[in-house]
């Protein structure tokens, strides 16, 4: 367990990295989530364009790759709430069940944090038997997994730009080198801001030695994530969305699971707490 003078410590290094970035600093628009009805995602929405970009490739990975970085020590001085929806789907893709809390990410006298469950979860799925333990499989997905270090697992490949939204954006693919059994990678396709050089969407699996991340209680394989604009190039998770189906003996149920991740702000440190023994 990490002392309270190392946890202190992260809490001064993550300040710091967020006083890096003007307050004032307009944040902009990011790309949009799906409509509740949209059809479930695909590796690459459109053919990209195939066009060499105007900044050298190697020099788009570094920069992504040191922001990641920056957003990763800043993430540690955030607080957030989480919002975890899954659904069963009718013929007509409407809500035939729901399970659905929330939570919010408290922090402790010693300046530890966790998600703190702010409601009881509420549940009228009808196939799924579902607990907020269930989606443990999330834990295994990080929030900024692309730093300069987690890069030396992948192998990247430049597949062109395209316009997302109001942002135009290069596209890559990231595969692991190689995969653990304790450990999850990405293996899809990520786009990246070319104002900012800030990943702001990621699309494909989490695989393991043994496979994808999922289990008989969490059927999602495929993960559609956004970020948003919180502070200057700070970028973070915003919506996570899955769909996948189960087979029952009325045949297959469309489910789909969306988090939201909601509310960010800078957390208040506990320099009191910390300077105990």
């Amino acid at each position: 367990m990490r002392s309270r003078h190392s946890i202190w410590a992260i809490v001064v290094s993550a300040a710091a990295v967020l006083a890096a970035y003007p307050a004032t600093a307009q944040t902009r628009p990011g790309p949009i989530p799906p409509p509740a009805n949209a059809p479930p995602p695909v590796a690459i929405p459109a053919e990209p364009s195939p066009e060499a970009p105007p900044v050298p490739v190697p020099e788009i990975i570094k920069r992504f790759s040191e922001n990641e970085e920056a957003m990763f020590r800043a993430h540690a001085a955030y607080g957030y709430r989480k919002v975890v929806r899954v659904e069963e789907l009718d013929e007509n893709g409407k809500p035939a069940g729901t399970f659905q809390f929330s939570t919010v990410l408290t922090q402790l006298p010693d300046g530890r944090t966790y998600e703190r469950e702010l409601k009881h979860p509420e549940t009228s799925l009808n196939v799924l038997n579902l607990e907020p333990e269930s989606l443990t499989p999330l834990l295994k997905i990080p929030p900024l997994p692309f730093t300069v270090a987690q890069l030396g697992h992948y192998d990247l490949k430049y597949l062109g730009t395209q316009k997302l939204d109001e942002l135009n954006t290069y596209i890559f693919r990231i595969e692991p080198k190689q995969v653990e059994r304790q450990r999850a990678y990405f293996k899809g396709v990520v786009w990246v801001d070319d104002q900012d050089f800030v990943i702001v969407k990621t699309m494909g699996h989490w695989v393991t030695e043994l496979g994808e991340i999922s289990t008989d209680n969490f059927p999602f394989k495929f993960f559609d994530t956004y970020r948003e604009n919180v502070q200057g190039k700070i970028w973070f998770p915003s919506y996570l969305r899955s769909d996948d189906s189960v087979n029952t003996k009325n045949g297959l149920v469309h489910i789909r699971l969306i988090v939201r991740w909601e509310d960010y702000k800078p957390r208040t440190a506990t320099p009191a707490a910390a300077s105990q023994p």
